[in-house]
């Protein structure tokens, strides 16, 4: 994991401002082992589906640490923000 570490340490060292919250987006590689190597590095995740947010906390990542990006709310999209979801409105249509 030398590489996602580097590669993580650079992402929270990223000089800011206002402050910076680093986000992996797990489609690139959903692997629980991945998801824990990040969340252990305080890096939130950027999930894009219902399945993938449930995922996530599956493997230990806070609800309030994870941002769902998505087209399409799942059946439980309300149960999701009401435990501390975030939801990013990708297109209002």
């Amino acid at each position: 994991l030398a590489k996602p570490e580097k590669a993580a340490d650079e992402c929270l060292a990223f000089p800011n401002a206002y402050g910076l919250t680093v986000r992996y987006a797990m489609k690139a590689c959903p692997n629980g082992s991945i998801l824990k190597f990040f969340n252990k590095k305080g890096i939130h995740i950027d999930a894009s589906s219902g399945f993938e947010v449930r995922r996530a906390m599956t493997m230990g990542v806070p609800a309030e640490n994870i941002s769902l990006s998505t087209q399409e709310l799942p059946a439980d999209f309300a149960e999701l923000v009401d435990m501390g979801v975030k939801v990013n409105a990708c297109s209002v249509s």
